[in-house]
């Protein structure tokens, strides 16, 4: 049974009213403004600009019913809002001044909305009906995307907002680039930058709608490359050592079980292992014969 779209409340009346003198404000101040002290890595006096390593924010309350900004400047890392009150104004950016994809997970008592052309779309609301682990992805237009974080209306108690973000600055960063398959050149890139490359069997597809994607169960053969365990994006090892991984694919790219030997190549994003790329093995050891150069070594 088909579920309907959540009804969505409109965003405060002082947001919409705002929100077209915000946009030329907030665009200079990305470049000119000093961010937040809550920041990690922010000063605490005015700067020319915030600082490059910039990935997560922490802080509590809220300037009444004003909007407060709050700049990241990382391809992955966090917002934790304490007691929520007002809004954020979320700004992400990364390096290159190239366009992304990014992807958010949010909890909490708030409602989060893209800003795009002159208006506010829905990214996520309290009891909107779709599983906490979704990833709610959007595209930036340009370097930088804005994210409004509205607290809901005051409640008892303790409460926090968790905002988690992934930014992806890739080529194959719509649902048409996902699902074909890598080229030669993509593959040797893929498998360097992978947070997890193994071969293994596809024992199972888990149609997952509620995730807008599939999952696949994959019998693992052989490690072939893995994240250093010092790293932030270390696979879980534990799932590792029960030979025995879930990758997700969106939904679009229609996966279906295949017979054989693969070699999947995965990266974390929002703590989930999603498919970057997946040869056969047999395409994948003639694109390591016939590779001159890659960014790594290469093995089958």
């Amino acid at each position: 049974m088909k579920i309907p779209g959540p009804r969505w409340p409109s965003v405060s009346t002082l947001i919409l009213a705002t929100a077209g003198c915000l946009f030329a404000f907030f665009a200079t101040n990305v470049v000119n403004g000093a961010p937040t002290t809550h920041s990690h890595g922010a000063s605490s006096t005015t700067a020319p600009a915030p600082p490059a390593d910039q990935c997560d924010w922490v802080g509590s309350g809220g300037g009444g019913r004003g909007v407060r900004p709050v700049y990241l400047r990382c391809s992955r890392g966090a917002v934790s809002w304490r007691y929520p009150r007002g809004a954020l104004r979320v700004v992400l950016s990364g390096s290159g001044g190239r366009s992304f994809r990014g992807c958010v997970k949010v909890s909490g008592p708030a409602r989060v909305y893209l800003e795009a052309k002159g208006t506010l779309r829905p990214v996520y609301a309290p009891g909107d009906g779709k599983h906490e682990s979704l990833h709610r992805c959007f595209h930036s237009r340009g370097p930088i995307a804005a994210l409004y974080v509205e607290a809901d209306e005051p409640t008892t108690g303790r409460s926090r907002v968790k905002l988690q973000y992934d930014l992806e600055f890739s080529h194959l960063i719509d649902d048409e680039g996902e699902c074909r398959p890598c080229s030669k050149e993509e593959l040797a890139k893929a498998y360097c930058q992978s947070d997890l490359v193994a071969r293994g069997m596809v024992r199972a597809v888990e149609r997952r709608p509620d995730l807008d994607a599939a999952e696949l169960i994959l019998r693992v053969t052989k490690m072939l490359r893995r994240v250093d365990e010092a790293d932030d994006n270390e696979v879980d090892s534990s799932e590792v050592r029960r030979k025995e991984v879930r990758i997700r694919v969106p939904s679009s790219c229609d996966a279906r079980h295949g017979h054989g030997e693969f070699v999947i190549m995965a990266k974390k994003r929002l703590g989930d292992l999603t498919l970057v790329c997946a040869p056969r093995l047999e395409t994948w050891a003639e694109a390591v014969r016939e590779l001159q150069t890659a960014p790594c070594v290469l093995k089958s």
